[in-house]
């Protein structure tokens, strides 16, 4: 103790906890950059997945324009050609007439549900083409973060000196850290933690840590103090940080907030309610291709 008052020993101890903390909240800094760098090129690539969702889902009603419209025009085409002659059978001599005006008569039902068919496609093609258009121009957008969550993710270091004294003068391993340490994902708690180091120090350190926080569940201690080197902690300005993710969910790293985006995603949703505008022709555009190529 006499030699921990003395001032040049306590100004050796100032400096070297300096200088480990300041070294370690710039590093910190950096991998905030990186880290909401990555987390963008992710969203971005995700919502370029959600985009290309829409795509194929519309693309269903779309490409059977392709299948469905080269039929239903030979038919009519067929249809029309024996209405512009007048009978059937122009080879050969014309059938009676009352067979003649039954036969035409079911031809006109016919042309005219291939008639309506048509109409049906082009109209639930084009409205799923419309839908398709209008979500991934207005609704699905790339998570571009502006200019405003580029300089909120951005720290430059003199924000080290609005830092508390405590993480500015810590001593590793001798003093806990100032801020609680982030709670495990479901991911993590069922590998079974970190999943690092089964043996040597580190090892010890980590099982001695779990001994410790099932104390501290079961009421065995008298709180959830703080212990040097036994109780996972992280700096003040990372606890500062996931509470800033938190409370403006939209410049975090994934533009979702610390949950991301929510199941079922708002995509499938949107889509879902545009194809109300266009199933049903598609139905009803099969029942009259039916009738219309019965009569």
């Amino acid at each position: 103790m006499a030699s921990m008052a003395n001032p040049a020993v306590a100004k050796s101890w100032g400096v070297f906890g300096w200088n480990y903390n300041r070294a370690n909240y710039k590093y910190d800094q950096g991998l905030r950059w990186q880290r909401y760098t990555a987390g963008r090129k992710m969203a971005c690539a995700q919502v370029g997945m959600f985009r290309q969702d829409i795509t194929d889902l519309a693309s269903v009603s779309m490409s059977k324009l392709k299948v469905y419209g080269p039929i239903y025009g030979i038919v009519i085409t067929v249809c029309v050609t024996v209405y512009v002659e007048g009978r059937s059978g122009l080879k050969f001599p014309g059938p009676p007439v009352f067979i003649s005006q039954i036969y035409l008569q079911c031809l006109g039902i016919g042309m005219s549900f291939m008639a309506l068919a048509t109409w049906l496609l082009f109209h639930a093609t084009m409205r799923a083409q419309v839908a398709c258009v209008q979500l991934r121009t207005r609704m699905v957008r790339l998570p571009v973060p502006t200019q405003r969550q580029l300089d909120g993710s951005r720290k430059i270091l003199s924000t080290w000196e609005e830092q508390g004294v405590y993480d500015m003068f810590r001593i590793p391993f001798v003093m806990p850290p100032g801020g609680s340490a982030p709670e495990d994902s479901d991911e993590d708690a069922a590998a079974g933690g970190a999943g690092y180091a089964k043996g040597g120090i580190v090892g010890v350190a980590a099982k001695m840590t779990s001994k410790v926080k099932e104390a501290h569940r079961k009421g065995e201690t008298t709180g959830n103090k703080h212990m040097p080197g036994l109780t996972d902690g992280a700096p003040s300005w990372y606890e500062k940080e996931l509470q800033e993710r938190e409370a403006q969910p939209g410049a975090s790293p994934s533009g979702f907030g610390l949950d991301g985006p929510s199941e079922p995603f708002q995509h499938f949703e949107l889509l879902r309610a545009a194809q109300k505008e266009w199933w049903g022709c598609e139905a009803y555009m099969r029942v009259c291709f039916l009738y219309g190529m019965m009569h």
